[in-house]
């Protein structure tokens, strides 16, 4: 039996948890699978066979496929030994199918396994390619990704984007939804097919308010959107998400033995809620280094208001009440510097006016500390 079934965004393709039988074909649209809450690929060629592992394993699907985009599937609800004894030509179908899978996720296994050995990805690591003909856009996007020591490159068409991916890979691709006719979804489609960034995200840089130009190009498997006007904060967050980063990457850095929490100078309803979500992320892989030395610096801010007072209370909060032999110094100037010793948590913190200065507190005998320090 075959039947072809149309589904929207969210809808269920195939549940995990059931025996399978037959497998499906997808006619239009993009699919995603899901395991554990987590993204692990897309189906987006048309033509692509899937859920027929269930029924060869003799398994329960122990992922879901849901519809990304509006999606027709058929699916072919009949025994696969049936349907290969009809057809033997079926059968080198599935096998080329299961190749390529192999192929794909022995190449995301590799990359898991470096990721685990080197803890995270270097900063000066992480390339990315944007495909704009407009100069500006061009300068404004690698004037955000070298906030994070991202290197840029850039194309201005469709060739020069598939001549940059035959010989090297990127950790994101940003397209621009403007150029003209269907080049965008062309071309995110073509990149695809290219083994050296199958499984690199791209993203569809589009204009503020427009859309239309959002829902076609997250329809077309595009794996999230930035707004022209650039904001920084939300399109590096964007990046950082796409690329499966931690974007507190951006206000916490390791330095010799200790971490450094710069609080930024902007500090929206956005970038608080950035930081507060992944504070205990950060204190854990910070414990996991073996470092107990904490420095933040909020000498850049201009006013101390209670945002400020808020996140670096927070996380002073979160040290102490998790009993940690962490010890802290802040680096603060102005009338108001000791202020920062009123915060619960910050009591017996060094209140420094340099980088310095919070370094030597920190290498002192905690016993033989300065108390006016």
């Amino acid at each position: 039996m075959i039947k072809l079934q149309e589904y929207e965004p969210g809808d269920t393709v195939l549940a995990a948890g059931e025996l399978g039988k037959g497998f499906c074909i997808l006619e239009d649209g993009v699919l995603e699978v899901v395991r554990d809450g987590k993204v692990l690929s897309e189906i987006d060629m048309v033509g692509s066979i899937f859920g027929e592992l269930s029924e060869i394993l003799g398994l329960k699907r122990d992922a879901v496929i849901k519809a990304k985009s509006q999606s027709k599937v058929r699916h072919v609800e009949e025994s696969i030994t049936d349907i290969v004894s009809k057809n033997p030509k079926v059968a080198i179908k599935l096998i080329k199918t299961l190749g390529r899978r192999l192929y794909r996720m022995n190449r995301i296994a590799s990359k898991e396994v470096a990721s685990r050995e080197t803890h995270a990805v270097a900063a000066n690591s992480i390339h990315l390619l944007v495909v704009d003909d407009k100069p500006n856009i061009i300068k404004q996007i690698s004037d955000i990704c070298s906030r994070s020591n991202w290197v840029v490159k850039s194309a201005a068409d469709e060739a020069s984007a598939l001549r940059a991916c035959e010989g090297s890979s990127f950790e994101a691709i940003l397209i621009s939804m403007a150029l003209p006719n269907d080049l965008p979804v062309d071309l995110r489609r073509k990149l695809k097919t290219n083994h050296n960034v199958l499984n690199t995200p791209i993203v569809g840089m589009i204009v503020k308010g427009d859309d239309a130009a959002q829902k076609k190009a997250l329809d077309a498997g595009f794996s999230d959107c930035i707004e022209k006007p650039f904001d920084t904060n939300r399109t590096e967050a964007v990046l950082y998400k796409v690329m499966n980063l931690d974007s507190s990457a951006r206000y916490f850095s390791f330095i010799e033995d200790y971490l450094l929490f710069t609080v930024p100078t902007e500090l929206s309803n956005f970038v608080i809620s950035d930081i507060k979500d992944n504070m205990d992320a950060r204190i854990k892989n910070t414990i996991n280094e073996g470092i107990l030395k904490l420095i933040i610096d909020v000498s850049s801010l201009e006013e101390v208001e209670e945002d400020a007072i808020e996140v670096v209370g927070e996380f002073a909060e979160k040290i102490e009440d998790m009993k940690l032999p962490m010890r802290g110094a802040i680096i603060a100037t102005g009338e108001d510097a000791e202020m920062w010793n009123n915060l619960d948590g910050c009591e017996e913190w060094g209140v420094c006016e340099d980088i310095e200065g919070a370094k030597e507190y920190l290498s002192r005998d905690p016993d033989s500390s300065d108390s006016d320090e």
